[in-house]
């Protein structure tokens, strides 16, 4: 899957492609490596979406956060990742069909991913 430095004001022509950003510069080899294992399905969705958050070293606690194509922050959720990893159910009924921004954050790292709502 490709992968660019994330800019807010181009995520919509990102549809399809997940996009890491690191705070901190050193801390890219390893960390833009799990985040890049972040899985959000089905895609297109309709009811629910699923995130798979893969387990990042040092960190106990991520946030999803789903916003829209105005960048309202229209649901977000705590994940564990005491596990291997987390998961978030994102509900999507009554959502605006349209192009959504799933954004996951752990720590200092966040990874963007685009979802199509049907």
């Amino acid at each position: 899957m490709p992968h660019a430095v994330f800019n807010p004001s181009r995520w919509g022509l990102l549809l399809g492609l997940a996009v890491v950003t690191l705070a901190a510069p050193g801390a890219r080899a390893q960390g833009q490596a799990v985040l890049a294992d972040l899985s959000v399905f089905p895609n297109p969705a309709h009811i629910r979406a699923t995130v798979q958050v893969p387990a990042v070293p040092g960190e106990t606690r991520a946030t999803v956060t789903l916003l829209d194509a105005q960048g309202t922050v229209v649901f977000a959720q705590p994940v564990s990742l005491l596990e291997p990893g987390g998961t978030a159910e994102v509900p999507l009924l009554g959502k605006a069909p349209g192009l959504y921004r799933v954004v996951v954050q752990a720590g200092e790292q966040r990874v963007a991913s685009t979802l199509k709502v049907e």
